[in-house]
């Protein structure tokens, strides 16, 4: 991280390190900077500075986003593990186009200057800008794919991306058929911020396409009683962290995830994995929606299906339980669709499942 001799890349202008920090002091300053890339010039000035940790805040996917400290010795153990992982070389450009308030978004700046990639950056938005060189590596969420893929120019621009990764939220079965007509090669990925971003990804398409997550060099992992993920990776300063979500093991050390241990609805005396009924009907309908329950006399509690509104979809209730009824098995069908106004969402975007809207409409 201190190499002197080392050359860094910006947009395929190389640096020293002492050259990189003063053209981030200036840029961070300029007016002509936009908003996005002063955040990624203040991000390497904090990198480079005497401290031996970075600030990073949570998604919020569990709760309130939260603020942790990573040692950037451990941010840099991660950055070396995907770089070998997808056989990155020094000046191989890389795009970054995730908002840098998150640990995705700082991740890729962390690989640029730990592999001496070429870091070209584009505004965060649900479809990004691409830059118009061929690109060996970037990351993505699965909106920003989504809509990438949806018109002749985006296809295009996606097909120079060599390799891509996708997190941060669900990928819906429409999506994932879309992924395996790409040339690029795609992978999910699964991580969380107190793991310096990703520890294990699965390969989405191609003929080397699983349903299993493959953990990175270095990483393993185990269940607890409950069935829940344990992750020990002890190069990124993780020992034995427990995760709420319930996965299952393969014999090969890899997995995959059930959904999480917090969602489970049991109903009737079954056990439900709301996720799993989810990645079911995906496609189904266009608007969001998740599933939930309310209590029930009968049933302790009974399946609910909470949509939200927007396309007229409350108008096609009828056309949604038939599509149900195809889709899922008798046990698993929502016995109750109920239509939000809006979900609330965490800063992320993940969609808050036991926020005030939705409890209120539990009982």
């Amino acid at each position: 991280m201190d190499n002197k001799n080392k050359t860094y890349y910006l947009a395929g202008r190389p640096f020293s390190k002492e050259s990189l920090m003063e053209y981030c002091r200036k840029k961070s300053d300029g007016r002509e900077s936009k908003e996005f890339e002063k955040e990624v010039y203040r991000f390497i000035l904090d990198w480079f500075s005497p401290e031996d940790h970075m600030l990073v805040k949570t998604s919020g996917s569990t709760g309130k986003p939260k603020e942790i400290r990573l040692l950037k010795k451990h941010m840099e153990a991660s950055a070396r593990a995907t770089i070998s992982f997808f056989d990155l070389k020094p000046e191989d450009k890389i795009l970054h186009c995730l908002p840098m308030q998150f640990i995705a978004g700082k991740m890729m700046v962390v690989r640029a200057l730990v592999g001496s990639l070429d870091l070209y950056c584009t505004e965060p938005s649900s479809k990004p800008e691409m830059i118009s060189e061929e690109v060996a590596f970037a990351a993505m969420v699965p909106l920003q794919l989504s809509k990438l893929l949806q018109d002749a120019a985006g296809r295009a621009t996606l097909a120079k991306i060599s390799k891509l990764i996708i997190g941060g939220s669900f990928v819906p079965d429409s999506l994932e058929k879309s992924i395996q007509r790409m040339s690029t090669q795609v992978w999910q990925t699964y991580g969380m911020t107190e793991t310096s971003t990703h520890i294990a990804l699965r390969k989405m398409n191609g003929a080397d396409s699983s349903e299993w997550y493959r953990p990175l060099a270095g990483i393993s992992v185990g269940l607890n009683k409950q069935g829940c993920l344990v992750i020990d990776a002890p190069e990124i300063g993780v020992n034995d962290i427990v995760t709420s979500d319930l996965a299952e093991l393969n014999e090969n050390g890899m997995f995959q995830i059930k959904g999480r241990i917090d969602h489970v609805i049991i109903s009737g005396g079954i056990k439900f994995h709301p996720e799993e009924i989810e990645h079911k009907i995906s496609g189904v309908f266009p608007n969001d929606f998740f599933i939930g329950s309310k209590k029930d006399d009968e049933l302790g509690e009974k399946l609910v299906l909470f949509i939200e509104k927007g396309e007229g979809t409350e108008r096609k209730v009828f056309e949604i339980w038939q599509a149900l009824e195809q889709k899922l098995r008798g046990h698993e069908l929502p016995k109750e669709i109920i239509f939000l106004p809006e979900f609330n969402r965490t800063p992320s975007g993940k969609i808050v499942r036991n926020s005030p809207i939705y409890l209120k409409n539990r009982d």
